[in-house]
């Protein structure tokens, strides 16, 4: 699997995380196998990410269900809209 991490935002998710390559190969391998499950449009050979990165397919597929329950539970817990405005000593509003 070739990894592309010129992108300006790769190299911030790269130095804020301190992810290493194996990290980085375990995100594209878990959002692959994710994006397929989902999205009939995106084909991916599972097999051959297995073979690639010299592991088995349940060990990919667990990357991919521990990857989605973690989206779910913070998708589940972004606050929507905007905070609510701080009052100041005297109950006004700022």
């Amino acid at each position: 699997m070739r990894l592309d991490l010129s992108s300006k935002r790769a190299k911030k998710l790269v130095r804020e995380h301190e992810l290493t390559e194996e990290e980085i190969l375990q995100i594209v391998a878990s959002a692959r196998i994710n994006l397929a499950t989902f999205d009939p449009e995106y084909r991916t050979n599972v097999t051959q990410i297995a073979d690639d990165l010299a592991k088995s397919r349940p060990t990919i597929y667990g990357w991919a269900d521990r990857a989605l329950a973690a989206t779910i539970h913070s998708l589940r817990n972004i606050r929507t809209g905007r905070p609510p405005k701080e009052r100041d000593r005297n109950g006004d509003y700022s």
